[in-house]
C-alpha cells in the first residue's frame, strides 16, 4: 500500500506531463505557422550564411544582456537567500542615471559608465541590503517577496517622478555606428563590447565566488550566518558587497539594453530584466554557467524569431502575438519551472508569527452591517466624486479578498489575480450585451448574468494556474503566476476578440429595469448618481466576505491553515493536498473574476492596460499590508490604496500647487513604500493591531500580566488544526 507522500507524488506527475505537452504543442504551432517564406518560397530559402551570422550576433548580444542581469540576481540570492524582484527596477533606475550623466550633463562615456556601475549602483545595492534586506533573513517568504516587489514599485514611481515619461530619451551607442565585418556581416562595436563583457563577467563572478575568500564567505553567510561569523566572516559587510555587486550587474545590463532601444521606458527596462528570471531559473538560482547558458538561449530564441518567424508583434492565422522580448523569456520561464526538481514537502513551516483571530459569524455580520451603514451615509451626503472613489475602494477590497483564502490561509503566493479580474471583465463584455459583444441577454439587465459568468469563467483559468502549484511552492509558484500574468496580457487580452488595442465598451448594470448609475430617493433622502452602484458593490462584498468567514470556520478552512503551516503534517493526516490546492485556486479566481466583472460594468469599459501584471502589484502589496489572512485586512488595504488618490483630489493644484505636486509624487511612490514597510509588520496591520489589543485585554483581565511588545500567540500546530476538524483526516 502506498504512503500519502507516494500518492501525492504520483498525482503531481500528471500536471507536469500536461504542462510539457501544452508547451511543446505551442512551440510547434508557432514555428510551423509563423515561418517566414519570401514570395511563397520554401522555408530553407530564408537560411543564408549572412542571415545566420547576423542572427547569431544579435542573439548573443541580447543573450549577454540577459545573462548579466540574471547573474546579478543569482549573486544576491545565493549570498542573502532573498530573491530580489526589484532587480529589474534597480537596473532601470541606474540606466536613467547613466542617461543623465552622459546625455543630459555631457559626462564622457567611460566616466559615466564608471560612475554609474562602480559608484551609484553598488551604493544603491548596499543601502538596500542594510536598510531592508538584512531584517528579512528570517521573515516569512510572503514578507520577503512583498518587500522586494514594493521596492520595485517604489523605484518605478521614483523614476517616473524624476524623469518625465512623456519626454523621448535615447542613449547613444558605444563608438556610434562604427564596427567591423565578419565575412559579409557588419558587427557594431557596441554589440561586440556587450558580448565580451558578458563573457568576462560570467568567468569573473564564477572565480570570485569559488576561488576567493570573499566569495566563499558570501556563500557561507546564506547557509549559516552565525557559524560563518564564528569563523571570521563579517556577515553584514559580506551581504552588502554581494548586493552591491548584483546591483552593479543589473545597472550594466540596463545600460546595454538602453543602447538597443529607440526610446527609454521605465516599464520596458524593468520588465526586460524581470524576464531575465528565466535564465536564473535555468541555472537553478545557483549555477552561474547554466545561468549564462540560459541567457544565451533566450537571446538566440528572440533573434531566431525576428529573422525567421512572422509571429512576433504581428498576426498569424488571425492570432495576434505579443512582443517577443517579453513573450519568449516568459514561455522559457514556465518551461524552466516545469523542470525544477520537485521540492521536498516541508514539515513545520510557519508563515505567520501571529495567529489571526477567527471571528464568529455574528461578529462578522456586525462588522459588515457597520461597513454597509458607513457606505449608506456617504452615498447620501457625499458628492459624486467621493461616491465613485468609495466604489473603487469596495472594488479593490473585493479583489484583495480573493487573496485571503489563497495567500492568507493556504500560503500560495499569486501574482496573477489581476489576470482573473481581466477574464471576469471579458465575460461581462460578452454576456452583458454591446454593439460587438456576444448577445446572450441584450441590454444592461444582462450585466447581472455577466457577474455570474465572470466568476465562473475565471474558475477554469484558476485551475490551469493551479497545475504548477501542485508541485511548486513559495518563490517558484510566485514566478509561475507572474509568468502566467505576463503571458495572459500578451497572448490573451491583446487579441481583437478579447480587448484588443482599443478596449471594449461594457454597459452599466440594471436591476429590474433600474440603472445603478441613476439617482433615486428613499424616505425623503436623495441619493445621487452612482450611489446605487456603491451600495450594490458594498452588498456584494459583504455577502462574499461573510461567505469567506464561514469558510474559514469550516473544516475546509482549517485544512487550508494546516496546509500553510505544514504540508507534510497535513498530508500525513490524510488531507488531500492536490484537491485542496485546486479548490482554493478555483475559489480565489472566482472572487477575482467577480471583482473584474463588477469593475468593468462600473467603469463602462475594459482594456488590456487595465489588467497588466504591473497593475496588479499594488493590489497584492496593500492586501498584505492590511493583513492578507483576514477579511478586514482587505478593507483596510483597499482604503489605504485609494487614499493616495484621495489626497491628490483633496488638495487641488489650483489651491495648493506645491502640496499637490508633492502628493502626486507620493501617489506614485507610496504603494511601493507601503510594501517595503511590511518588513516591520509581516502579518499585516489589522492582525498586528488585533493581537496587541488582545494582549492588553488579557493584561487587564489578569492583573500583573506583562503586555508583550511583540506579536500575539503563535500559530496552531497543523496536527491540532486538522484534529480539531470533524472528519479532518478525510
Amino acid at each position: 500500500m502506498r504512503t500519502p507522500m507516494e500518492r501525492l507524488r504520483s498525482r503531481q506527475s500528471l500536471p507536469n506531463l500536461i504542462g510539457a505537452l501544452l508547451v511543446a504543442l505551442l512551440v510547434g504551432y508557432v514555428v510551423v505557422a509563423g515561418w517566414r517564406t519570401p514570395d511563397g518560397g520554401s522555408w530553407y530559402s530564408t537560411i543564408t550564411v549572412d542571415n545566420l551570422v547576423r542572427t547569431l550576433v544579435v542573439g548573443i548580444t541580447i543573450g549577454s544582456i540577459y545573462a548579466i542581469a540574471a547573474s546579478g540576481l543569482v549573486v544576491t540570492y545565493t549570498t542573502s537567500g532573498v530573491f530580489n524582484f526589484a532587480q529589474g527596477a534597480m537596473g532601470m533606475f541606474c540606466a536613467y542615471v547613466y542617461w543623465t550623466l552622459k546625455v543630459d550633463w555631457g559626462v564622457p562615456t567611460l566616466l559615466a559608465v564608471l560612475i554609474t556601475v562602480a559608484g551609484v549602483a553598488p551604493v544603491l545595492g548596499a543601502v538596500v541590503e542594510r536598510v531592508l534586506m538584512r531584517r528579512l533573513t528570517d521573515a516569512p517568504l510572503v514578507a520577503q517577496l512583498v518587500v522586494t516587489i514594493g521596492l520595485m514599485v517604489a523605484l518605478m514611481g521614483l523614476a517616473v517622478t524624476i524623469w518625465n515619461p512623456n519626454e523621448s530619451r535615447t542613449i547613444p551607442t558605444f563608438f556610434g555606428i562604427a564596427g567591423f565585418d565578419v565575412g559579409s556581416t557588419f558587427v557594431p562595436w557596441f554589440r561586440a563590447i556587450t558580448i565580451v563583457t558578458g563573457l568576462l563577467l560570467a568567468v569573473g563572478i564564477r572565480l570570485l565566488l569559488y576561488r576567493t575568500r570573499l566569495g566563499i564567505a558570501m556563500r557561507a553567510v546564506v547557509d549559516q550566518r552565525d557559524l560563518a561569523a564564528l569563523n571570521g566572516a563579517r556577515p553584514g559587510r559580506t551581504a552588502a558587497v554581494a548586493w552591491g555587486l548584483g546591483t552593479a550587474m543589473a545597472a550594466l545590463a540596463g545600460i546595454f539594453l538602453a543602447e538597443e532601444l529607440t526610446n527609454l521606458s521605465v516599464e520596458t527596462l524593468t520588465l526586460f530584466i524581470v524576464n531575465a528570471f528565466a535564465a536564473a531559473i535555468i541555472g537553478r538560482l545557483k549555477s552561474l554557467p547554466w545561468t549564462y547558458a540560459g541567457g544565451m538561449a533566450i537571446g538566440l530564441f528572440i533573434a531566431f524569431q525576428s529573422n525567421f518567424l512572422l509571429w512576433g508583434g504581428g498576426t498569424t492565422d488571425g492570432v495576434s502575438w505579443g512582443d517577443p522580448f517579453f513573450v519568449i523569456p516568459t514561455v522559457l520561464l514556465l518551461v524552466a519551472l516545469l523542470f525544477v526538481p520537485q521540492a521536498r514537502i516541508e514539515g513545520r513551516r510557519i508563515t505567520s508569527r501571529v495567529t489571526a483571530r477567527v471571528p464568529t459569524m455574528r461578529r462578522a455580520a456586525v462588522g459588515m452591517v457597520v461597513l454597509a451603514a458607513f457606505m449608506v451615509v456617504n452615498a447620501a451626503y457625499w458628492d459624486r466624486i467621493g461616491i465613485r472613489n468609495l466604489t473603487l475602494v469596495m472594488l479593490f477590497a473585493l479583489l484583495m479578498l480573493s487573496l485571503v483564502p489563497l495567500t492568507g490561509w493556504s500560503g500560495q503566493i499569486s501574482l496573477a489575480q489581476i489576470t482573473f479580474a481581466g477574464v471576469g471583465a471579458f465575460a461581462m463584455f460578452r454576456i452583458a450585451g454591446s454593439a460587438d459583444g456576444w448577445w446572450i441577454i441584450p441590454g444592461g439587465d444582462g450585466a447581472v448574468w455577466g457577474l455570474v459568468a465572470g466568476a465562473l469563467l475565471a474558475v477554469p483559468l484558476g485551475l490551469l494556474v493551479a497545475l504548477p502549484a501542485v508541485r511548486l511552492q513559495g518563490l517558484y509558484l510566485a514566478l509561475a503566476t507572474m509568468a502566467f500574468a505576463i503571458l495572459a496580457q500578451q497572448l490573451l487580452f491583446d487579441q481583437n476578440g478579447v480587448f484588443g488595442t482599443g478596449g471594449k465598451r461594457i454597459p452599466s448594470i440594471r436591476l429590474l429595469g433600474f440603472g445603478l448609475n441613476e439617482p433615486f430617493s428613499v424616505l425623503g433622502i436623495g441619493f445621487g448618481e452612482d450611489a446605487t452602484m456603491l451600495l450594490f458593490t458594498t452588498a456584494v462584498f459583504c455577502g462574499v466576505g461573510l461567505g469567506v468567514v464561514a469558510l474559514r470556520r469550516s473544516a475546509y478552512g482549517r485544512r487550508l491553515i494546516a496546509l500553510r503551516d505544514s504540508p507534510a503534517a497535513a498530508a500525513t493526516l490524510g488531507v488531500n493536498l492536490f484537491g485542496a490546492k485546486l479548490a482554493v485556486f478555483a475559489l480565489s479566481a472566482a472572487i477575482a473574476g467577480l471583482a473584474g466583472a463588477l469593475n468593468g460594468a462600473y467603469l463602462g469599459s475594459a482594456a488590456t492596460s487595465d489588467f497588466t501584471m504591473l497593475k496588479g502589484l499594488p493590489i497584492l502589496l496593500l492586501a498584505v499590508v492590511g493583513g492578507v489572512s483576514v477579511v478586514s485586512g482587505a478593507v483596510f488595504g483597499a482604503f489605504a490604496l485609494q487614499s493616495f488618490t484621495w489626497l491628490v483630489l483633496w488638495f487641488p493644484a489650483s489651491s495648493f500647487p506645491t502640496l499637490h505636486n508633492l502628493l502626486v509624487y507620493w501617489q506614485r511612490i507610496g504603494p511601493g513604500l507601503a510594501g517595503i514597510g511590511i518588513g516591520r509588520s509581516p502579518d499585516g496591520t489589522v492582525v498586528e493591531v488585533s493581537a496587541r489589543l488582545a494582549d492588553r485585554e488579557r493584561a487587564r483581565a489578569e492583573p500583573g500580566t506583562d503586555v508583550r511588545p511583540g506579536p500575539g500567540p503563535g500559530p496552531v500546530a497543523p496536527a491540532e488544526a486538522v484534529a480539531a476538524t470533524p472528519g479532518g483526516g478525510e
